[in-house]
């Protein structure tokens, strides 16, 4: 454990080392240009090498990423079912992060297409590893086979169109550079699919195939609700205490993101939300039934049709109905007070 807990910030060094060596590489021929330096004030200058520097810094995140999952991938066999799960969360959570950091960008003028080329890809390999999750699961439990195997040929696809999309790019930098008389702008090179022979479909097969072999993957079953993404409607306005405070309205209505965190694909998930009020203490119930929620897969509920109370002190209590088999249920319910606006 103590050569590893050494490792790391050895590995970290090396990669901020280089990420520096290719910036001032960068900054050094930027600049080198006369025509360049007498059309640009210091200030459009600073803007350009800042974008080229964050836009860089954000690559390097994403070949980092690619180089883990393929490195996860080579380890399946080895790996129990538990750790190729969390690892292939973490590596979607990477991607989100670098997508998320691209979208907050704000390029300099003249920059505005590569910008675009660059949410491009960063958003084609989000969505390839998003995908791939749950169609391994499903692919490796035998659960529509056919549309699993498609699903991952899908995700390898999106990397190949990233990495040719990720060539516009360059060449936009390299062309932005040069309308302002920068002759010599660049950028690293990124190419996250390491063999294009994944995007054919009989490949991906013997893929799926392979993995297989192994022992049969360990069933984990778990459901959440998702307690940031609740919503009411009326909106809330205000807050008094422990109570929410709604705005005016006949009908409370709640929309809630019910997430399946296991690995088994599940059926007619029961949603139940009890509602209270200050002087009717039995409660009122109604459900609403997911009919099939796949894993990883997040899907929208809403329940509505409570009378409202403007003035009352209300509450309400929803919950997940566990499935068979899961485990954690801390995360299956959410309990608020509020009250409507008079």
């Amino acid at each position: 454990m103590e050569r590893r807990s050494i490792k790391e910030p050895v590995i970290t060094l090396i990669i901020m080392i280089i990420i520096a060596a290719v910036i001032i590489s960068w900054l050094t021929g930027l600049w080198s240009c006369d025509n360049g330096r007498k059309n640009l004030n210091e200030q459009k200058k600073l803007s350009i090498a800042d974008y080229v520097n964050s836009a860089s810094v954000l690559i390097q995140h994403s070949n980092k990423t690619s180089v883990d999952f393929f490195i996860l991938l080579s380890q399946i066999k080895d790996i129990s079912r538990e750790e190729l799960d969390k690892n292939l969360s973490d590596i979607t959570e990477e991607s989100r992060i670098s997508l998320q950091s691209c979208l907050e960008m704000n390029p300099p003028a003249s920059f505005e297409v590569a910008q675009g080329y660059l949410k491009l890809v960063l958003d084609l390999r989000t969505k390839a590893y998003e995908n791939f999750k749950p169609a391994l699961f499903n692919a490796l439990q035998n659960i529509q086979g056919d549309i699993a195997s498609s699903q991952i040929t899908n995700a390898f696809l999106n990397m190949h169109m990233s990495d040719e999309v990720y060539k516009y790019f360059q060449d936009e930098i390299k062309a932005s550079g040069e309308k302002l008389e920068i002759t010599n702008l660049t950028i690293l090179n990124s190419r996250i699919l390491k063999d294009n022979n994944l995007i054919d479909p009989q490949n991906v097969a013997k893929f799926i195939s392979d993995i297989k072999t192994v022992a049969n993957l360990q069933e984990r079953r778990g459901l959440a609700l998702i307690n940031n993404s609740i919503e009411f409607n009326p909106k809330i306005i205000n807050e008094q205490g422990d109570y929410l405070i709604l705005a005016k309205g006949n009908e409370i209505a709640v929309t809630m993101i019910v997430e399946n965190q296991g690995n088994v694909a599940e059926k007619d998930v029961v949603v139940v939300m009890k509602y209270i009020t200050e002087n009717n203490p039995k409660a009122e119930e109604k459900t609403y039934t997911i009919t099939s929620i796949n894993p990883s897969e997040q899907k929208s509920v809403t329940i509505s049709g409570f009378k409202a109370f403007p003035g009352i002190k209300c509450n309400i209590t929803i919950e997940v109905k566990p499935v068979q088999g899961e485990s954690l249920i801390t995360n299956n319910t959410a309990s608020f007070k509020f009250m409507v606006e008079k």
